[in-house]
């Protein structure tokens, strides 16, 4: 019984032109791809093209082949589907495509089992403006300006919302909750970008509200004081919310 090999063909380099890191990042891309850590061997980086050749063990083949056949399909594991985007992503950043084909015994290529497209795939168009009714949460870092428009900022974990703009009259209640986490409401224009992020190109705050400081504790204690409420019999409150929070798409 044979091991198959498996071949990541790259086409925008050779073994002499190829960056060391950037060989790594594709072979540990690779290697992550097809699955099986302990039975996916390197084998050898052939001539040519960038060719990195992996050794697959037998009883290993038809997992990895599935796993494959999976992402052609359209239908792959979450993972599998994420390193497939990383690895087109960066095809696509050194302009190349990609390829993983079968060899047989004899070093001859017998099937294709995956394409990346790369610097092929579909550019994405960036959309917008957009105009829409929203709200914005964040802890206000700044507020001030001599115009009858004033200019805020909020900051939301590593994101700072900069061009918010809003009344005096509402500027003035707003100051008294200076480095404190708020809600803004208002009207947003944003632009998604050709990567599917979007862009706060303007926000015009009409009102807001301050956000309640409470910490799980608190938040299970007033929970447990509804009157017929389930929390009271849970042995273990916190660690229901802590769970009910990571269902939730891992989000917080």
């Amino acid at each position: 019984m044979n091991d198959k090999r498996l071949i990541f063909y790259i086409d925008a380099y050779s073994p002499e032109t190829i960056p060391m890191a950037k060989l790594a990042a594709y072979m540990g891309g690779f290697a992550a791809l097809l699955g099986k850590d302990n039975a996916v061997h390197f084998d050898s980086l052939a001539p040519g093209s960038t060719k990195i050749k992996a050794r697959i063990e037998f009883e290993d083949v038809p997992k990895v082949t599935s796993r494959l056949d999976d992402i052609r399909r359209g239908n792959p594991p979450k993972d599998a589907a994420r390193l497939f985007d990383e690895i087109d992503t960066q095809l696509a950043n050194d302009n190349a495509i990609g390829r993983i084909f079968v060899e047989d015994d004899n070093g001859v290529v017998t099937a294709e089992l995956l394409a990346f497209p790369g610097r092929d795939r579909p550019k994405v168009q960036s959309y917008g403006p957009f105009t829409q009714e929203g709200s914005l949460d964040g802890r206000l870092i700044s507020i001030g300006g001599k115009d009858e428009s004033i200019s805020l900022r909020l900051q939301n974990g590593d994101a700072i919302y900069s061009k918010c703009e809003t009344t005096r009259v509402i500027a003035r209640e707003l100051g008294k909750h200076l480095f404190e986490p708020v809600r803004i409401y208002g009207s947003g224009r944003w632009t998604r970008e050709t990567d599917g992020t979007w862009t706060l190109m303007g926000f015009r705050v009409t009102r807001f509200d301050a956000l309640v400081k409470t910490t799980l504790r608190d938040l299970t204690t007033a929970l447990r004081a509804v009157k017929g409420s389930e929390w009271k019999e849970m042995a273990d409150p916190l660690a229901e919310l802590v769970d009910m929070r990571r269902d939730d798409n891992g989000l917080h």
